[in-house]
């Protein structure tokens, strides 16, 4: 039988949440590896035992499940059909596209019918003997997740659900809905069904989620890996001394390593835990390890995302972005002007946008020993 030690540990975690809480939400700073993680949840979740062996050189290199379905498994007695409903939140997600509405009907003027959303139908299809449903939705905080699932909220948490005999009981929580011809009907969440979430918390084109919503949810928190990013790059677990002039792409890789920790640790200070930038932003494509004029660039790419990332998170705050780019230290690339407009003190930073690999290494060291 397969155990948990065969499914990556962050799975696990997320599986037994959801089996326990029923909905999880997945948070974390934006390249944490939460759409991977995602992934491999929504795989392991359909448990295809058909499968055997392992994929190395999938894109997302999960095991495939096989054999029976382990005990601490999101529904494991229901394995007629395990089935994954996908969808993404935005500004115009509406109550009738999670769940039920009235919308015009193509081609006849003035005729409505009744639409089944992602999350009705998942609903329908968990609460047949032997079926069970996860329903995926990213980014769920980019857009009115509470209308979204409108009245089911009342009904999402574990003891507000059915049984697994389809009987109410006095825990169940009922609420209405439309029925198919138009009409209202009393309506209770399965047993059976799942709702795995993702969100970067920090965005700041979105609004915080409710409260009262959040509480519903058990969330299983990504945070900066620097040790993965330090394993992507080929340098070892332990930071290295930092050489006076880089001479190797390892060079290059452990002073962009150093300095992507102590950045971290600033952003941490000065705005929090979900502002950092994850590992995985600096994991876009395979580090060079040979060809050293790649390698410069591959470092020179990291770092626009670097500065991208410190000036969205401290906008406005440029004291703030002058000290994570030391522009007060004379050896820094950057420096902070200032002068006076409409009667105040106003001050912007002065550098490149695009700095060379030789003068960027130099400010990397600079940012992680200083």
């Amino acid at each position: 039988m397969p155990t948990e030690g065969q499914i990556e540990a962050g799975a696990a975690a997320v599986l037994k949440a959801l089996a326990a809480r029923k909905n999880v939400i997945i948070v974390g700073p934006p390249g944490t590896g939460k759409s991977r993680l995602l992934n491999q949840v929504r795989e392991l979740f359909k448990w295809d035992q058909s499968k055997t062996g392992a994929s190395p050189t999938a894109r997302i290199p999960v095991p495939p499940a096989h054999g029976p379905i382990p005990e601490w498994f999101p529904s494991p007695d229901q394995m007629l059909d395990r089935k994954v409903f996908q969808t993404v939140f935005d500004q115009n997600t509406k109550y009738r596209d999670f769940m039920r509405g009235l919308v015009p009907k193509v081609g006849q003027a003035g005729v409505f019918e009744v639409t089944s959303g992602t999350f009705y139908r998942a609903a329908r299809h968990a609460e047949q003997a032997g079926h069970a449903a996860l329903v995926i939705i990213d980014e769920i905080n980019r857009g009115p997740a509470v209308a979204a699932f409108g009245s089911a909220l009342v009904g999402l948490e574990a003891d507000k659900r059915l049984p697994t005999d389809g009987k109410a009981t006095e825990t169940t929580q009922e609420f209405e809905i439309l029925g198919d011809d138009g009409g209202h009907q009393s309506f209770a969440l399965p047993h059976d069904l799942y709702t795995l979430a993702a969100m970067n918390e920090a965005d700041t084109s979105v609004e915080p989620l409710d409260v009262a919503f959040l509480r519903r949810f058990h969330l299983h928190r990504l945070e900066p890996q620097p040790s993965i990013l330090r394993n992507h790059l080929g340098l070892g677990p332990a930071p290295m001394e930092l050489a006076e002039s880089p001479t190797s792409a390892i060079d290059y890789y452990e002073a962009l390593a150093q300095a992507f920790a102590k950045i971290n640790e600033q952003i941490l200070l000065g705005r929090g835990q979900a502002y950092q930038l994850g590992h995985g932003a600096l994991m876009h494509a395979t580090a060079p390890q040979t060809d050293l004029a790649a390698a410069r660039e591959y470092v020179v790419a990291c770092w626009a995302t670097f500065r991208g990332h410190v000036d969205e998170v401290f906008f406005g705050n440029t004291r703030a972005i002058s000290d994570v780019l030391r522009a007060e230290n004379s050896k820094s690339l950057y420096s902070l002007e200032e002068a006076i407009f409409a009667g105040q003190t106003v001050g912007r930073i002065v550098g490149p946008s695009r700095p060379p690999a030789d003068d960027l290494y130099r400010l990397l060291v600079l940012i992680a020993t200083e």
